[in-house]
This record gives structure tokens, C-alpha cells and sequence, in this order.
């Protein structure tokens, strides 16, 4: 059995998408114990400083194994990891 290093941290204002609300621990639980949650989203932030998003069962891939990732959201669908990027690009802008 190959072992897998997974280190994730969430950020302090984690975004959750509304149909993902009432989840959340389960699913913080689930990622902590390097277990990867099917047809999620996952928003991160990435080495430059920027957030981007994958579907959650990439993770598992060697690039992302060998990093430390830094969750800064969860979303159910497409859209909803999109718009929370615009949002964070707004948020961002010029700082």
C-alpha cells in the first residue's frame, strides 16, 4: 500500500457553498483524515498567493500530495467555486 501525505489547513473564514453548510465538519473531518470527498470543489490557495479550484478527487495526484494546501473554500458545483473566486479576486484587488 502506497502511503499518502495529505496536509491540509482551512482558513479561518472558510467558505461553504449553502448546500454544503450543514456538512462542513464532516466534511473538514473527512479531508483532515486524507479521505477525499467525491463531486466537491475544493478552493485553495495557491503558492503565488492566488485561489483556484479543483475537483476535490485531484488531490490525490502526486502535485498536490507533496504540498501543503490551504483550503479556503468548499463547493458543491462548477458556479458556485467560480463565483467565490471572482469574490475573492474583488477582495483582493490591490492589496
Amino acid at each position: 500500500m502506497e502511503w499518502v501525505r495529505l496536509m491540509f489547513t482551512f482558513d479561518p473564514g472558510l467558505y461553504v457553498s449553502s448546500a454544503l453548510k450543514e456538512k462542513k465538519m464532516r466534511l473538514c473531518e473527512s479531508f483532515m483524515k486524507g479521505e477525499i470527498v467525491p463531486d466537491i470543489y475544493v478552493i485553495y490557495q495557491s503558492p503565488g498567493g492566488s485561489a483556484e479550484f479543483i475537483k476535490s478527487r485531484e488531490l490525490k495526484q502526486r502535485y498536490y500530495r507533496e504540498r501543503d494546501i490551504h483550503i479556503l473554500g468548499l463547493a458543491e458545483d462548477y458556479d458556485k467555486a467560480l463565483l467565490y473566486l471572482a469574490y475573492f479576486a474583488l477582495e483582493h484587488a490591490g492589496a
